[in-house]
């Protein structure tokens, strides 16, 4: 025979149980409500570049044949020039600002160039003793260094571009 149990106690354990997996449900409803609440960052686009893109020739220091006086003959430059050389004239955070010597633009004519550094960009001392990684190589370049500067898209015609390599000279 079984012993008689305190219809009480199976009462308030019943209780118990009910109010254990009300407590559960309500705790899961207020934590979903919790992570609904949380924000998820938009997407940022990337810009995706195609290789016409990359490899078009920008628009500065190139001449009308309209505008060559007769007899006059101007170099034939590439259609596509991935580097040129220049003086540093000013260091900023992500660039620096260069005075090129207009190898990139077909009237040859010296311009003011700005080279926008990315993590990928690798700066070498004379020589290639040593290398910096992105920005890192800003840090070891200075006022007047002439430097020589390769680029990974089509320079001609442009002054503001991503530079790939800078070797100091």
């Amino acid at each position: 025979m079984m012993p008689k149990v305190n219809k009480n106690i199976i009462i308030g354990i019943v209780i118990a149980v009910i109010l254990i997996f009300i407590s559960i449900i309500i705790y899961a409803f207020w934590q979903k409500d919790k992570i609904a609440q949380v924000e998820v960052p938009a997407e940022v686009p990337v810009e995706v570049q195609t290789i016409e893109e990359i490899l078009a020739p920008g628009e500065i220091g190139e001449i009308e044949k309209t505008e060559i006086p007769e007899g006059v003959q101007i170099p034939e430059l590439p259609p596509v020039i991935l580097n040129t050389e220049g003086t540093i004239i000013e260091i900023k955070t992500d660039r620096l600002i260069v005075q090129g010597s207009g190898s990139n633009f077909t009237d040859q004519k010296p311009r003011e160039l700005t080279l926008i550094f990315t993590d990928e960009t690798i700066t070498f001392e004379t020589g290639q003793k040593a290398q910096y990684q992105g920005m890192e190589g800003l840090k070891h370049l200075k006022i007047g260094e002439k430097v020589n500067i390769s680029s990974p898209e089509n320079i001609r015609g442009k002054t503001q571009f991503k530079v790939d390599y800078i070797n100091k000279l």
